[in-house]
């Protein structure tokens, strides 16, 4: 997911790849809310799992913000199969 957020960063919103690690801050990227919200809708659309109410607070670093939808994902995916995600007991 690190991967292809920072894909998106770079190709889909013009962000240097020399800024982009995985210790950058929402900030420090000058990532406004609508870029997050942009960035949610594009990772929804390749992935077909809706990635709403993921914290992307702006200390969030892309590392965390990885780490996030992965989990935003993996509930996504486990709720439409029927299954809790893991770490949440059933």
């Amino acid at each position: 997911m690190y991967e292809t957020i920072t894909q998106l960063l770079i190709e889909e919103f013009g962000i240097e790849a020399e800024r982009v690690c995985p210790t950058a801050t929402v900030q420090d990227l000058e990532l406004d809310s609508l870029t997050l919200a942009e960035l949610s809708v594009i990772l929804t659309e390749q992935t077909g799992v809706r990635v709403e109410d993921v914290d992307l607070g702006p200390v969030s670093t892309l590392a965390e913000l990885a780490e996030r939808f992965t989990a935003a994902l993996s509930a996504a995916s486990a709720d439409a199969a029927g299954e809790p995600a893991a770490g949440i007991p059933a």
